[in-house]
């Protein structure tokens, strides 16, 4: 490091200025010269005052140009080398130079060639040239690597190197070497003051996925105008079978055939049998035998699956794997499927016709998306006690049997409109209905003339579901009545659209014209939440009634509604309308949303921050719960858990939150929602696999029986479900044939002006003398390291030096003589 001195200006006047001054010292320095010429003085005389004026002119200078003195302390820079390191997953696959040689890794392939003492004396060749030499290690992302190479006759250390990454982004790699100004790691390449002269990439070549990406990155290289030598990892044998690519659409539905498209390649095991199996949550659902083709020829094969229930599936297709195989990571493809409901199936049944009715059965008649069985029983017992039962009916027989026993459960929705159940003999099948809401069933009763006003639901499995008393008849008030809307229905999903669209005090709506005055069931079980969303004044004395009251008993929904007359929101004269749909339309597809549970209508949710994570990262869930009337819940405890589902053997019946899956849970616990309705846990990294997170809310009445001294949930409690991947690497072994790799690098190193070496072939050795840049760049150059500036100007030295100036000039002048 040598040091340098300079002087430099603070402040630059303008140009008039700087001639100004120009022209003022020469003026006094000139007259100075003729004055001391004219008059007689002795030479020592006479240069002591011309000194002493130029001294006195550079003070004036010096403050006038804010002048300091730089001290730098520069140092001199060789040219640099950065040697770029491929450390992925695909770096850690043994592959094999000859078809019967032992296999190796890349990875330690790599290591053995930086070991050798060759190549540390071309590392030393190249330090004594004054070149410097930089490594770093590439995947995702880049990190420089300390000085790991020893110097010649030192014990060499091994590269720290994983070969665990998920991706080998050499792309990025490249261009971080110019520096990325959004990027703190390519920041510092950029702020680097060695120049860049050379680059070798180490790799197995897999760095492009398509001839696109391969474009791409040839391009990159050619901008940095640097050459560029390439050794490939890879060796030309290998023993593997991959699954290569899915295609899958994210969304499938119930009962319909969805087709998964898989790829598979295999490598040295041609002529060779395997099975290939799709899995769902860890079940085999369907497989294939396959005769393994030549080396690297694709294998198509489709698998079709209708699947028969809703929610959120990993979908995993899994190879049985070949003996040798030189890794199992990529034998299996998980994806996650999400199955909806294709079309909804609803039950409707009523007891008589009416405008009610029509006004119902035309709505959902217009969604495609619906089923419906709409029935209209019109034969009671009266019409079974005939006299002659020989005679024909004009009217077909109801099929109870059908209905309610053997399809109940294939419906979505039961809708039972004005129906006098008793009258119609399916009182004997109410414990049945009972019985599908609490297995996660919907239903929905409407009030009339019928049904609640008779009293014709009587039935104890039933009533203890309900939100109202079913079991007493309520009769029918016909008085016109203007509902109003709950604190509740302003936000539950039922009601929401109406209330945001003004309706909460039935402004610019219709009166209703029948009522069937029901009260709270106080005879329900204690764990039954019930909601009142519209309500009525009661016009016989001071309070409400409830109107429309919903609960969820068990794991379905129920809804009541004690009025036949919600057609008139769909027909009445001068019916406002919101976004082109009626009040009726609004309050009748809030309804069915939240019956069929409509993803807006959860009232405990839980999510993960991710969709899939790497092996090296932590998993956060989030759950948030919601009150009956959809406000943030605080103090909610939730029970929780997290379980494997790719395990061979798991049980696809063990329950979440039940004793089976306590048992299979790698990590569980319990939350206490925040005054937000909110809570989280962060997990630790886990193994690579599919996994399901469960959560679901701790009431007294969900509690199951504790094992293994931890208190699970009972199955019967509503829970949120979520599941997520973690993956080992990514794709990035779907491809491990080194050829591809080695013809990829032998192109980069031909498009830059670099060579290009394979560390399978015999022989292959670090060059000494290293294509360089051209331009310049590899003489070096110097960069000042640090600097120290002394302020002239600011300080009573340069006041001394004018008044020392004019001062010394005026005595030596008088001494003279002079004046």
């Amino acid at each position: 490091m040598t040091e340098r001195w300079q002087l430099i200006a603070g402040f630059m006047p303008p140009t008039w200025a700087i001639v100004l001054l120009a022209v003022c010292a020469l003026a006094a320095s000139a007259e100075a010269l003729w004055a001391l010429q004219r008059d007689a003085l002795p030479l020592p005389a006479r240069l002591a005052i011309l000194a002493l004026r130029l001294l006195a002119i550079a003070g004036l200078f010096a403050v006038a140009f804010e002048l300091s003195l730089a001290i730098d302390h520069v140092r001199e820079y060789g040219p640099r080398v950065v040697v770029l390191v491929d450390d992925s997953a695909s770096m850690g696959i043994a592959d094999r130079a000859a078809p019967r040689g032992p296999a190796t890794a890349r990875v330690e392939r790599v290591q053995a060639f930086f070991a050798d003492e060759r190549t540390r004396e071309t590392l030393a060749t190249w330090r004594a040239r004054g070149i410097d030499v930089e490594f770093r290690a590439f995947a995702e992302s880049t990190q420089v690597m300390e000085e790991v190479v020893a110097k010649t006759g030192d014990e060499p250390e091994p590269l720290p190197l994983t070969a665990d990454k998920p991706a080998s982004n050499l792309a990025r790699a490249l261009s971080r070497l110019v520096g990325d100004p959004g990027d703190a790691a390519s920041a510092s390449s950029a702020l680097d003051p060695r120049p860049l002269a050379g680059v070798v990439i180490v790799s197995d070549g897999l760095v492009a996925e398509d001839d696109g990406a391969d474009a791409a990155l040839v391009q990159i290289a050619r901008e940095l105008e640097t050459p560029l030598t390439t050794i490939s990892a890879g060796a030309p044998h290998l023993r593997d079978i991959s699954v290569t690519r899915v295609r899958a659409g994210e969304f499938a539905f119930v009962e319909n055939i969805s087709e998964f498209e898989v790829e598979l390649v295999a490598h040295g095991l041609a002529g060779e049998q395997t099975v290939v199996e799709l899995r769902r949550d860890g079940v085999i659902i369907a497989s294939t035998p396959l005769r393994l083709a030549a080396d690297g020829v694709v294998m198509p094969l489709r698998f079709e699956v209708a699947p028969d229930r809703t929610g959120q599936f990993v979908f995993e297709v899994v190879v049985h794997p070949a003996s040798g195989e030189a890794t199992t990571a990529n034998n299996r493809w998980p994806f996650v499927v999400k199955v909806l409901r294709d079309k909804v199936r609803v039950l409707h049944v009523s007891g008589r016709p009416d405008w009610d009715v029509r006004a119902l059965r035309t709505l959902m008649r217009k969604d495609p998306n619906v089923e419906l069985l709409s029935y209209y029983i019109l034969r009671g017992l009266d019409d079974s006690d005939r006299e002659d039962r020989s005679a024909p009916l004009s009217l077909i027989a109801f099929p109870t049997d059908a209905l309610f026993e053997e399809e109940l459960g294939s419906f979505d929705l039961v809708i039972l409109h004005n129906f006098d159940a008793v009258n119609h003999r399916v009182g004997r099948y109410l414990g049945n209905i009972a019985q599908y809401v609490q297995e996660g069933g919907a239903l929905v009763v409407i009030g009339g003339d019928l049904g609640l006003a008779t009293g014709d639901y009587r039935n104890p499995d039933l009533a203890a579901i309900m939100p109202v008393d079913i079991q007493v008849p309520t009769g029918l008030d016909t008085r016109p009545f203007r509902p109003r809307m709950t604190d509740a229905a302003r936000r539950h999903p039922v009601t929401a659209r109406l209330a945001e669209a003004g309706f909460t005090r039935w402004d610019g709506l219709p009166d209703l014209d029948s009522y069937n005055p029901i009260q709270a069931n106080a005879s329900t079980r204690s764990g039954l939440h019930a909601t009142t969303l519209l309500e009525r004044q009661s016009p016989d004395e001071p309070g409400t009634m409830p109107l429309l009251m919903t609960a969820e008993p068990g794991r379905g929904r129920v809804l009541v509604l004690a009025t036949g007359s919600t057609w008139r929101l769909g027909f009445a004269a001068d019916l406002p309308l919101v976004d082109g749909a009626r009040p009726y339309d609004l309050l009748w597809l809030g309804v069915i949303r939240w019956l069929l549970r409509d993803a807006s209508s959860e009232r405990l949710t839980l999510e993960t921050d991710r969709a899939s994570y790497g092996t090296h990262a932590p998993v956060t869930l989030r759950a948030t719960a919601l009150s009956t009337s959809y406000a943030p819940e605080p103090e909610v405890g939730i029970h929780w858990l997290v379980r494997p589902l790719t395990r061979d053997g798991l049980d696809e019946g063990s329950a979440p939150g039940g004793a089976d899956a306590i048992a299979d849970a790698i990590a569980r616990g319990e939350w206490t929602t925040d005054s937000l309705g909110r809570a989280s846990e962060t997990l630790d990294p886990l193994p690579a696999g599919s996994y399901e997170a469960t959560a679901r809310r701790i009431e007294p009445d969900t509690l199951a029986e504790p094992v293994d001294g931890e208190v699970g949930v009972k199955d019967t409690a509503p829970h949120a479900r979520r599941v997520f991947l973690v993956r080992e690497a990514g794709h990035e072994l779907a491809w491990l044939d080194a050829d591809p790799g080695r013809e990829r690098l032998a192109r980069l190193a031909e498009a830059t002006g670099g060579v290009a070496l394979a560390l399978a072939d015999a022989g292959a050795e670090l060059p000494v003398d290293l294509p360089l840049r051209s331009d310049g760049a590899a003489e070096g150059q110097e960069n000042v390291e640090s600097r120290r500036q002394i302020a002239l100007w600011d300080s009573w030295g340069a006041l001394l030096l004018v008044l020392l100036g004019f001062a010394g000039e005026w005595l030596v002048r008088r001494q003279s003589g002079l004046r």
